[in-house]
């Protein structure tokens, strides 16, 4: 069990794919010709196919992956090798958008490539030689004759550095292995078969940039290549594999994407083979991982019955059925109860192994009948205490589910929301309920997140690796040179793969299948922000853009001993004042750019160069609750400020306009106040936390209260405002605490919408977050974001967290657009959704749950985060 899959397929097809750059590119003219194919040993490792032209040149020259894989030394070498040769004015002309096959062979220990490059016409011996000649100036040129075919060496001078290549059957063949080489000639070893080519020939996709096809019975032997230790269990489901693998690569600048057809019919005692006639599934089972899980692979099933009969004769193949069917009949006997008719039907259509950062592995099985399970549970083990059982009879999983749990022979299990997880040691489970207890989940991490946004949702087999967290497991297994490589950060950058996965989904007898593997990039993962900046403290506010000077803007930030800084979009701070409290509410800036603030005992008014007006800060009579509103009553501006129980106003030069505070609300005031002007009439809005909303008028006189019956219970989020044109058609939106949302007229009897169900600990908002022509009813309780239209309270999308969420999501205004909607839960992790309720591209992001994100600055339409870490740091990227 404790093999990672990483050292053979996954690092072997990506070593594969590197060489695209160097040898060629997408395939404009569509020529799939498979000539060459027919000339390649029958034992050919793997295969890459594409065109030799300079379409993508430009995208593929800083592409980070390819310079990863094979190493910043081996890729200026062979970029070299491909200018001087494939493009030198000799031979361009005749290979340039020719087909080429790049294939691998192994050779002692090692892996050696061989390109063969279709030419454009045919080339005489004499012509030939000529042409090596001019081509190989900057080399020494060899030539020599072997297996009746004229071989040409090309030598650097440089020991193992010599390339040799031949000329047949209007094919370029050239490998820096002479043994290779000559395989190619050599009539008494066997080449790939017809049948074969045909299925790469058939599944190649025309428009990609490059193809690759793999024999899959070859696939444990690269892996004896690469290791230096035996299979386990991960392995040990390819080892019996036959048949076929075609895929076509989909260009994605920060992932490597393979996806195509793998043929195993001819696998008859291959595992694998069982998913065959399956149907892909939903796989959930991922969600429930230890944060410290390394890697794991997780299986579904559409169809029981024919699993469960087809794993039969495989058992009985691998001569394992007679023994386990010994185990199954002294169950029978001592429970008198059918397996196949009450013990299998408890389980599910899911099941998964996964190894873990220490090398302990898990298993985790699907309950599907809870109450078959509670019913049967003394039948099928005994209590070990703390929550832990284990299993009377021995082989029973294996039984049940096949070669992935034939190491666990009597487990011990425990159970937590229908999910069985089972190991070999009580201190594995002791371990993983306290994690789970935590919510300390693998999915809950920013790696898990994008990577699960990047490959398909359904599966039948999906194999998931973090190299990061398995790197002690993948080193001790890997021979000593490839070890070296791994480590080696400077001159490869393995290191920089967050994840893989591999897949595969039953397609009526045969797979579709997908590789996919995650690189850091500048807007993922917090691979690289665009500027930092160190902080004392934590910052206790979201950051705010604002005007400078009308041509550029600046960020404003205060961190939790209430200093505010200022900054410049390219991270320099401009400025810094200690505060006195913290700002509440959201800062408004006014046309001559000065910007007004409020914290808990005093009202500021500063110019972005953070300077007070005269006259400002002051001194509030009364403690504010929240930021302040400003109105434009009468061409007269004020600002008004919610002071808990009572409305204080001043005008803008710091003046108190009296007698609103003499009009006391029954209770808080929650958040802002609204404001707008409907005919003769100014109003200003409050909701308090009574469930009361009160109507004032400019001069702070109560036109009107209406109180919402709420069984008594207190409510805590912010009001909503929809102003018409008359009282009639305007109304206020407020929460209640179970369900519901009162829609109250300015005229009129209150009205109550039910929505969902949520209690007292619910987020309420009503903010533009579909882009529709209404606001919305947003909500988030019991860590699930439910958005509604608030037209006919009809459900635009649903988003549920894994991690807890007690933070209330941040909105973020942009001009002629909907609002983009920001939540940060409480493992400080940061999303960032699109009007449709997905998870916007690089999200989710670690940072603390005050963030910004949108443009910072004139002339400049990109997206921003602007974040803080654990380290007291502000990071910001560019998305």
């Amino acid at each position: 069990m404790k093999k990672t899959i990483i050292i053979t397929i996954l690092l072997f097809i990506a070593v594969i794919a590197a060489t695209i750059y160097l040898f060629g590119d997408f395939n404009k003219n569509n020529k799939q010709d498979s000539k060459a194919l027919q000339y390649l040993p029958e034992n050919t490792l793997a295969i890459a196919s594409f065109a030799n032209d300079q379409t993508v040149d430009t995208i593929f020259n800083d592409y980070e992956l390819f310079r990863a894989i094979i190493g910043q030394n081996n890729f200026s070498n062979l970029e070299r090798l491909k200018n001087e040769l494939l493009n030198s004015p000799q031979l361009s002309p005749l290979v340039t958008e020719q087909q080429i096959l790049l294939s691998f062979h192994q050779e002692k220990d090692h892996i050696t490539p061989l390109y063969s490059v279709q030419v454009g016409q045919s080339i005489d011996q004499q012509t030939l030689g000529t042409l090596i000649g001019q081509i190989g100036k900057n080399y020494q040129v060899q030539p020599f004759d072997t297996l009746g075919q004229r071989f040409y060496g090309l030598n650097q001078g440089v020991k193992d550095s010599t390339l040799y290549c031949t000329y047949s059957h209007e094919i370029i063949f050239a490998s820096y292995s002479k043994q290779v080489l000559a395989q190619i000639f050599d009539k008494k070893v066997r080449k790939i078969n017809t049948k074969q080519i045909e299925f790469f020939v058939n599944h190649n996709n025309k428009n990609t940039p490059l193809s690759l096809y793999f024999f899959n019975e070859q696939l444990p032997q690269i892996a004896r290549i690469l290791m230096k230790s035996k299979f386990g269990n991960y392995l040990n489901l390819i080892d019996s594999l036959k048949g076929q693998t075609s895929w076509n690569m989909n260009f994605k600048k920060d992932a490597f994407i393979f996806k195509g057809e793998t043929d195993l019919t001819t696998s008859k005692n291959s595992y694998l083979q069982l998913f065959a006639n399956q149907t892909a599934q939903v796989q959930a089972l991922g969600n429930y991982l230890p944060k410290n899980a390394a890697s794991y692979i997780d299986f579904s099933i559409s169809d029981p019955h024919n699993f469960r009969a087809e794993l039969k004769s495989l058992l009985s193949q691998q001569k394992e059925y007679d023994r386990l069917s010994k185990s199954i009949k002294n169950l029978e006997e001592d429970a008198k109860i059918s397996f196949d008719s009450v013990i299998a039907p408890i389980f599910n259509d899911e099941f998964a192994l996964a190894e873990l950062e220490n090398q302990d592995v898990l298993g985790l099985i699907s309950i599907s009948d809870s109450t078959l399970f509670a019913q049967n549970i003394k039948n099928l083990s005994s209590s070990v205490g703390d929550e832990v059982y284990q299993f009377k009879y021995s082989s029973l999983l294996q039984a049940l589910f096949g070669d992935p749990f034939k190491g666990f022979t009597r487990p011990y299990f425990t159970i937590v929301d229908n999910i069985m997880v089972v190991a070999n040691r009580t201190g594995i489970l002791r371990d993983y309920r306290e994690s789970f207890r935590e919510k300390q989940f693998l999915s809950g991490t920013s790696i898990f997140k994008n990577h699960a946004a990047l490959q398909n949702s359904r599966s039948n087999v999906t194999f998931y690796l973090e190299p990061k967290a398995g790197k002690s497991n993948i080193l001790d297994n890997l021979k000593a040179d490839y070890a070296k490589n791994f480590k080696d950060e400077d001159g490869f950058g393995f290191q920089n793969f967050y994840s893989w996965s591999f897949q595969l989904s039953g397609n009526q007898g045969s797979f579709t299948s997908s590789l996919y593997a995650l690189f850091k990039s500048d807007t993922r993962l917090g691979g690289k922000p665009a500027w930092t900046v160190q902080l004392e403290s934590r910052i206790i506010n979201k950051p705010w853009i604002l005007d400078q000077d009308g041509k550029n803007k600046f960020i404003l930030i205060q961190e939790q001993d209430h200093t505010v800084h200022a900054f410049s979009p390219d991270g320099k701070e401009l400025w810094q004042n200690l505060f006195q409290g913290e700002i509440l509410g959201e800062p408004i800036q006014l046309p001559d750019l000065s910007i007004i603030a409020v914290t808990k005992s005093r009202l500021y008014r500063f110019m972005p160069d953070g300077k007070n007006l005269t006259g400002f800060s002051i001194q509030l009579p009364s403690n504010a609750s929240y930021g302040a509103t400003l109105s434009n009553f009468n061409k007269e501006q004020r600002i008004y400020i919610p002071a808990t129980d009572r409305i204080l106003a001043y005008t803008l030069d710091g003046k108190r306009v009296e007698g609103f505070e003499n009009n006391t609300v029954d209770s808080r005031i929650l958040f802002d106040l609204k404001i707008t002007t409907l005919g003769q009439t100014n109003y200003i809005i409050a909701g308090t936390s009574s469930a009361s909303v009160y109507f004032f008028d400019q001069n702070g006189k109560i036109i009107h209260k209406k109180t919402l019956d709420t069984d008594g219970e207190s409510v805590k989020n912010p009001i909503g405002l929809v102003a018409a044109s008359d009282e009639k058609n305007s109304f206020v939106y407020l929460a209640g605490n179970k369900g519901s949302v009162f829609k109250v007229p300015f005229d009129g009897e209150s009205k109550k919408i039910k929505l969902g169900s949520w209690g007292k600990d619910a987020f309420f908002n009503f903010e533009d977050i579909s882009g529709g022509a209404d606001r919305d009813f947003v909500l988030l309780s019991n860590n699930k974001l439910n958005v509604y239209s608030s037209r006919d309270s009809s459900s635009y999308y649903e988003y549920k967290f894994i991690e807890d969420v007690s933070n209330r999501p941040l909105f973020f205004k942009r001009i002629g657009k909907s609002d983009v909607l920001g939540v940060g839960t409480d493992n400080r992790m940061i999303y960032v959704f699109g009007s449709d309720g997905l998870v916007q591209e690089g999200f989710p992001m670690e940072g603390f749950s005050k963030f910004y994100y949108g443009p910072i600055n004139y002339g400049d339409n990109a997206n921003y985060l602007i974040c803080m870490k654990r380290d007291f740091k502000v990071y910001v990227y560019k998305f």
